[in-house]
């Protein structure tokens, strides 16, 4: 199976799985994760590649993300395993990617978007509510680059 981020970011969902989705049903269709990290009390995390799948301590998917992307380091955004393997779409080697290079993207998919203000940083927000963040600051290039992806319902 492939899960790609170009649907995630339409539907808000990571392939099969989606928000209250529990952990071991998360688990028999994905696979082992490469880590699951048990956040005492508040639930715990399932860590494929750096894609973060949070659970409550009902062990319901809560939230989604990846806010650790690096183009210079492809295991912050490609997952393969034995269940499924991520197609990364814009996540990819290509460095200082910036809100207009991601909002072109986003235009020439189809996929609809608002700017937004996102805990200070200005963020894009597909109509599913996923949000693609940016850095606050500006890198040595003087771009304030793409930091991944993230969709936190409440």
């Amino acid at each position: 199976m492939i899960i790609k981020i170009e649907e995630f970011l339409k539907t808000a969902e990571f392939g099969p799985i989606n928000i209250g989705t529990s952990k071991e049903k998360t688990l028999s269709l994905l696979g082992a994760a490469d880590d699951d990290t048990d956040l005492d009390g508040p639930g715990s995390i399932l860590l494929y590649a750096w894609y973060e799948l949070f659970y409550d301590h009902n062990d319901a998917l809560k939230s989604i993300q990846n806010d650790n992307y690096d183009p210079s380091d492809k295991n912050s955004y490609y997952f393969k395993n034995e269940k499924f393997e991520i197609d990364p779409w814009f996540l990819n080697d290509k460095p200082n990617q910036n809100i207009m290079d991601i909002s072109v993207l986003l235009a020439n998919a189809k996929i609809p978007y608002q700017i937004i203000q996102y805990h200070g940083r200005v963020a894009l927000q597909t109509q599913s509510g996923v949000v693609v963040d940016f850095d606050e600051e500006e890198n040595e290039e003087g771009v304030k680059a793409l930091m991944g992806i993230r969709y936190w319902p409440e």
